[in-house]
Order: C-alpha cells, then sequence, then structure tokens
C-alpha cells in the first residue's frame, strides 16, 4: 500500500522501500516512547490537532471539533493507542500474511468509527478516479475474488510508478460498477484509510484542474498506511506496485 496521487497528491509518504522501512521503523520507536512519556487522557481537542491532515487556510477549528467529536466517541483511535497496537502487530513472531489482515481489520473498525464524520457515502466514487497506487499482493487478492487477469508488473523506482499512474489519473478504476466498488470486501488499504472530513465531497473530484486540487482534510493514514509499508518492505523490499489500472488493463 503506498499511495493515492492525484495532482499534488493524497497520500504523499511514497519512498524506496528501504527508506520506508527505516522511517516507520523510526515511527514507531518514536511514538511507543510516546504512550510511556505523555498522558493518555489529553484532550480531545489536542489529540484531534495532531492528528488532522491536510488542514485548510480557513476552518481547521471546525473540523478539530468535527474530528475530537470522532475520538470522544471512539478513545482506542488515540495516535498513541493506535500506534502501539499496530506496532505490536508488526513486531509479532508471525508471517507478513497474517499480519496484513489485522492491520485491515483496525482499518475497517477506523472507517466504521469516522463514517458519522465524513463525506464519504455509498455511491461516492470520486476516489476512485485518483491515480491509486497498489502493492502486487493486493492486486493478487483482487483478481482472487473477481476472476480478473492481472497483468504482471516489474518493479519500478516511485517516480516512474508515479509518473506512469498519472496517465490513469481522472479515469474510473477497472473495478468500479454504477459508481460503486465492486471489490469493496477486498479492498487495498489505501482505499480503506482514504476519506474526507468535509462536508461534501468536492475536494475529490477529478473534474478540479490538477494545479487547483488539494487533499480533503482527514484523520492521518499514517497512522496504519507507514507501519503496513514498513511490514511490507521488511518481507519483500522489492515488490512490484502500480496504478491499478496497469494490474488491470482490460
Amino acid at each position: 500500500m503506498l499511495s493515492i496521487l492525484a495532482g499534488k497528491g493524497v497520500h504523499e509518504f511514497f519512498l524506496p522501500a528501504r527508506q520506508i522501512f527505516d522511517c516507520a521503523s523510526e515511527h514507531f520507536i518514536a511514538n511507543i516512547a510516546l504512550v510511556r512519556g505523555r498522558n493518555q487522557n489529553r484532550p480531545a481537542m489536542r489529540q484531534a490537532d495532531d492528528l488532522l491532515v491536510n488542514r485548510p487556510v480557513d476552518g481547521s477549528r471546525a473540523l478539530e471539533e468535527k474530528l475530537a467529536a470522532a475520538l470522544v466517541a471512539h478513545p482506542w483511535m488515540v495516535f498513541e493507542d493506535v500506534s502501539e497496537t499496530v506496532s505490536k502487530i508488526a513486531n509479532e513472531n508471525a508471517s507478513v500474511k497474517s499480519k496484513r489482515p489485522k492491520v485491515i481489520a483496525i482499518a475497517n473498525r477506523m472507517t466504521a468509527a469516522l463514517a458519522p464524520y465524513v463525506a464519504c457515502k455509498s455511491g461516492c466514487s470520486e476516489c476512485c478516479r485518483m491515480n491509486t497506487v497498489i502493492y502486487e499482493h493486493e492486486a493478487i487478492r483482487l483478481a482472487e475474488v473477481s476472476g480478473r487477469k492481472m497483468s504482471s508488473l516489474p518493479f519500478r523506482p516511485p517516480s516512474v510508478v508515479h509518473a506512469e499512474g498519472m496517465k490513469f489519473n481522472g479515469k474510473p478504476r477497472p473495478f468500479l460498477v454504477d459508481s460503486k466498488c465492486s471489490v469493496y470486501e477486498d479492498r487495498p488499504l489505501l482505499c480503506r484509510t482514504h476519506h474526507s472530513l468535509r462536508e461534501s465531497a468536492d475536494e475529490c473530484s477529478m473534474d478540479i484542474p490538477a494545479a487547483e486540487q488539494v487533499r480533503p482534510p482527514m484523520y492521518d493514514p499514517d497512522v496504519l498506511e507507514a507501519p503496513y509499508r514498513a511490514m511490507n518492505a521488511a518481507y519483500r523490499p522489492m515488490e512490484p506496485c502500480g496504478n491499478i489500472g496497469e494490474f488491470f488493463p482490460d
């Protein structure tokens, strides 16, 4: 799970595999230290301020209040607790294949918790027209559940993956049917973490000129995406990735 890249990008943590592993490992160590050193009962607004990313020039306070309400309703979502939980999963003496579903389960729980506060609703498919870059193992899963033929891709530098993926920017993803994802239950982690805390999904529209596109404000997806990248980099640093449309061109 690497990144949704649309215009300036949505989830922009896109680094070589070795660097991903190093950065995410440091991320774990730093945040476990925070768990031990910080007051776990920090006010929800302080937590929301830490977790709100892509904040707009105007209206940040209202978005922080919305995210704070979600944290009050679901206190397990505070940054330190999630980081500690995911780091424990990543450090289990188990196969990466057994760890991935555990991270996915947390992402599903987050999706349900954030549902009352986000613009994402059934039938909204703006994010399905972004440059959605996924891992080969995620593409294999999609091929298995859909019965569609998957194309093989070579390992390429991130800059090449991004450039090639941008050719698909604005085009419907191959599994989008009647504005709904036909592989929703098996969608990649990136698709599970993407959302907008706005009242509408207007900022996600690919009809906006690339130079004017902005990333929608959201609960920081790197809480889950960074450790997921680290797990995959440790297991298979040269795993191919690419736009979902490259894996499924037909």
